[in-house]
C-alpha cells in the first residue's frame, strides 16, 4: 500500500508541480482517477440527485462502466450514494458529491501522508542507497 502511494506521490508531484494545475487535476492525482471517473465526479457535481441512467446517458457510456466509476468515487469518498424507494416496490440509487469543504479536507490528509512518506524517503535515502550498492556489488 505504502509502494502504491509513493508511486502515485512521485506521479503527482510532477503533474501537480506544473503550471495551471486544476481541481481535476489535483482530484486525478491524489485519487488515482481516470478521464472517465473525473468526467463522472463533474456530472455528479452538476446536478443535485443524479440516477445511474441520468449519469450514463450525460456521459454517453454503457452502465456498467459508470457504475463502475460511480463504485469507485463513492469509495473514494468523493460521491455519496443513497437509495430511493419506487412506489410499486424496489429501490433505485441516486448519486451526489460529497460537501467540496470535505473533499478539501481529505485531499489535505492525502497531501500530509504524501509528503510524510516522502520525507522518510529523504530521512532514508543514504542507508537505502548503500543497501542497493551492497547488493549490487555482492551479486
Amino acid at each position: 500500500m505504502q509502494e502504491n502511494a509513493i508511486t502515485l506521490a512521485m506521479d503527482s508531484i510532477q503533474l501537480l508541480t506544473r503550471r495551471g494545475v486544476t481541481c481535476s487535476d489535483l482530484l486525478s492525482c491524489l485519487y488515482n482517477l481516470k478521464p472517465i471517473d473525473l468526467e463522472v465526479f463533474l456530472e455528479v457535481a452538476r446536478r443535485e440527485c443524479a440516477t445511474l441512467d441520468q449519469i450514463s446517458e450525460s456521459v454517453d457510456r454503457d452502465r456498467s462502466s459508470i457504475h463502475r466509476c460511480l463504485s469507485k468515487l463513492v469509495s473514494a469518498g468523493l460521491v455519496h450514494k443513497q437509495s430511493r424507494g419506487l412506489k410499486g416496490g424496489g429501490y433505485y440509487h441516486v448519486y451526489s458529491i460529497v460537501e467540496p469543504s470535505k473533499i478539501k479536507e481529505q485531499a489535505r490528509q492525502k497531501v500530509k501522508e504524501i509528503t510524510e512518506s516522502l520525507e522518510g524517503l529523504i530521512d532514508n535515502f543514504e542507508s537505502d542507497l548503500r543497501k542497493h550498492l551492497v547488493t549490487k556489488h555482492s551479486t
